[in-house]
């Protein structure tokens, strides 16, 4: 007979099949477990056990053995077969030790209890069961998760290099355009400031071309002495703008070699290094560079302009300036009047080692013009780099005379003057004239074609004498 559960049950957290064909232990099992939390459900034989399982979720059965038509052995195999996961329990006599092994091999049962049971421990018994179950499932639904999980894991595993392969590239893609705008803003900064550099060249009375030269040996020495990044900018940039104090100055000043002006005059002549640094103090970038300006006529033993600094005291930047600034001066002939050879030049500066300049300066400057180098141009880097130049700077060895190829220098047309010893005067890259010395009729010659032309020639000259 099919009982249906109590109505007045609250919700249950576990349900249980009671099945045995007596009426009387059906209720003992009613009485007994009325107060638990449980939803009960009864039959008084198998087959109507089968069909409460049919049509309802039950965790826990406990069955009695000696039923007619179907034993309860024959019950709980079939639960078994059908509802492996549902906890069997046997209630069983003492007589019946055979049927209950057979129960036990047949129908898989979790335990027995012997009748009559004891009631606390029959409860402790189902609540043990319940307990059991409970954490069996908990550790199934568990050990669900970290399957799912790792299977998730595994498959994340197999799609990661290829992911982090992705995504390297479009790092690398990203910084490759990073890099290549960076060096395209660091080419036209450094182009502005040599394009600032030639329109200061542009005012009568400053050399052009000279602070390129400056700009581009200061920074081969530098490179000599291991000066760091930010140290080779520096000196690179003040070479550019070595000139830009003289903006300041007069002109009957400018048009004065430096051998000639009077010495009333020369202080306030080399006061442009000062007035160079004002005008390049507020630039962040150029602040280096303008300290650097403002000590380029430090002397080693201390008796230069403008704060007297001795030797270590000095930039190292400005003490290579100095080298390269005065070399240039003494072979065109403004520091003594007379052009110089190159020789005579080199042994000019060597006269003033450790008096006017730096002894580790003068020689790496010595070696550079040796090892015959020069700047690259066309190459975007944080620098200009460098490679040989066999055209600019030629070694012959003698003795004590060791001499070094003049400089080629590139000027304005507006510095042309008779006398000039051109290496060559190019229009739009086709030649007009090289290796003579220049008159003025060449020079009007000159004049006439870029009126003509409306392009400016590229003019290069060489310095100082044979």
């Amino acid at each position: 007979m099919l009982i249906d559960p109590a109505s007045d049950a609250p919700d249950k957290s576990a349900a249980i099949l009671f099945v045995d064909d007596e009426a009387n232990v059906l209720k003992a099992l009613r009485r007994l477990f009325h107060n638990e939390p449980y939803t009960a459900y009864f039959a008084s034989s198998g087959a109507e056990g089968l069909e409460i399982l049919r049509q309802n979720a039950v965790d826990l059965i406990i069955s009695d053995m000696r039923m007619p038509e179907m034993s309860g052995a024959e019950f709980l195999a079939q639960v078994f077969m059908q509802w492996p996961e549902t906890i069997r329990i046997l209630l069983t006599g003492y007589a019946d030790f055979q049927s209950t092994i057979d129960a036990v091999n047949k129908g898989r049962i979790y335990n027995y209890c012997n009748k009559p049971w004891n009631d606390e421990e029959l409860k402790l018994l189902v609540r043990n069961a319940l307990e059991q179950k409970h954490l069996r499932e908990e550790r199934d639904r568990l050990s669900g998760i970290v399957l799912q999980q790792n299977t998730e894991l595994k498959e994340l595993n197999e799609h990661l290099e290829e992911k982090v392969e992705q995504r390297t590239e479009q790092l690398k893609n990203t910084m490759q355009h990073l890099d290549r705008a960076n060096n395209n803003l660091k080419k036209q900064y450094i182009d502005s400031i040599k394009a600032f550099s030639r329109i200061i060249e542009m005012r009568p009375g400053i050399k052009s071309g000279q602070s390129r030269y400056i700009a581009e040996k200061a920074l081969l020495v530098a490179r000599k002495l291991g000066m760091n990044t930010e140290e080779k900018q520096n000196i690179f940039y003040a070479g550019l703008l070595i000139q830009i104090g003289k903006m300041s100055l007069q002109d009957s000043l400018l048009a004065e070699p430096y051998y000639s002006i009077p010495l009333v005059d020369i202080r306030r002549y080399l006061k442009h290094a000062v007035e160079g640094e004002a005008l390049l103090k507020g630039l962040t970038q150029l602040k280096g560079a303008s300290i650097l300006i403002r000590h380029q006529y430090e002397r080693y033993d201390g008796s230069g302009f403008p704060d007297g600094l001795a030797k270590q005291k000095i930039p190292l930047g400005s003490r290579i300036l100095n080298v390269v600034g005065d070399y240039i001066a003494y072979l065109e002939g403004s520091m003594t009047g007379e052009v110089m050879s190159v020789s005579a030049t080199i042994n000019q500066l060597m006269s003033r080692k450790e008096s006017y300049y730096d002894p580790d300066v003068i020689n790496t400057f010595i070696k550079v013009l040796k090892e015959d180098t020069s700047i690259e141009e066309d190459v975007v880097v944080e620098l200009p780099t460098v490679k040989k130049s066999w055209k600019n700077s030629k070694l012959f060895n003698g003795s004590q005379n060791t001499t070094v190829e003049r400089p080629i220098m590139e000027i304005s047309w507006i510095q042309l003057k008779p006398g000039m010893e051109v290496d060559s005067v190019y229009f739009e890259n086709k030649p007009y004239i090289k290796n003579c010395i220049i008159d003025q009729k060449i020079i009007n010659n000159i004049n006439s074609l870029r009126e003509n032309t409306g392009k400016n020639p590229v003019i290069k000259i060489r310095m100082g004498k044979k």
